[in-house]
């Protein structure tokens, strides 16, 4: 199966869903979500660290 390939899920009955590709967020520190939710996280593309929105205050984890 290719890569970007979505997977197809058969539910039963004839029926089936298509599970797309998971996709992360990204911004730069000035262009992050103003009205994030808790637990909203993203890739910080200017300090090359994943982050995570508490619901007060953004974590990082630093990206090797």
């Amino acid at each position: 199966m290719h890569k970007k390939t979505p997977l197809i899920v058969d539910i039963g009955q004839g029926l089936s869903i298509q599970i797309g590709l998971p996709a992360v967020g990204s911004w730069d520190t000035r262009s992050r979500p103003k009205k994030a939710k808790r637990g909203t996280f993203g890739f910080n593309t200017q300090t090359n660290c994943l982050e995570y929105w508490s619901g007060s205050n953004w974590f990082s984890a630093q990206m090797s």
